[in-house]
């Protein structure tokens, strides 16, 4: 149940994402490699919230700062390593929108992984989820 609401959450953190994306290269305000990394950071402030609190189940402000630190510290290694595929990509796929999907969907299922066990702490980030009140971390 936690990786389906992972998904979940990713899905809306991806829409954040992608408008981003495309808002600043509509504008012409920055390339595609800027961009991403932009418009993923506005995303990953959303996924870090929401994740924590309903992807899975942490209440209250204890570990918030750790948990923050170690999402983000993934985020910095995520974000560029999404981006120099989509780099990689942009030379075989002509539309920067489609590139970006297939460079994104590369990272999604690691991302899943690095978030559950090393951001939150969950050593079974697949098994079925502890009842929401008794995971407060």
């Amino acid at each position: 149940m936690t990786f389906i609401r992972y998904v979940g959450v990713q899905i809306a953190a991806y829409a954040v994402d992608m408008g981003g994306f495309l808002a600043l290269l509509h504008f012409g305000i920055t390339g595609p490699v800027i961009a991403n990394l932009l418009a993923k950071a506005c995303a990953g402030l959303f996924a870090f919230s929401v994740h924590r609190a309903f992807t899975f189940g942490i209440t209250g402000p204890s570990r918030r700062g750790m948990h923050a630190i170690r999402y983000f510290v993934l985020l910095a290694i995520n974000a560029p390593l999404s981006s120099a595929i989509l780099a990689a990509f942009l030379h075989v796929i002509p539309h920067a929108a489609v590139a970006k999907i297939v460079a994104d969907v590369l990272t999604v299922v690691l991302s899943y992984f690095l978030t559950a066990r090393v951001v939150f702490g969950r050593s079974h980030a697949i098994a079925p989820s502890k009842p929401r009140e008794q995971r407060q971390v």
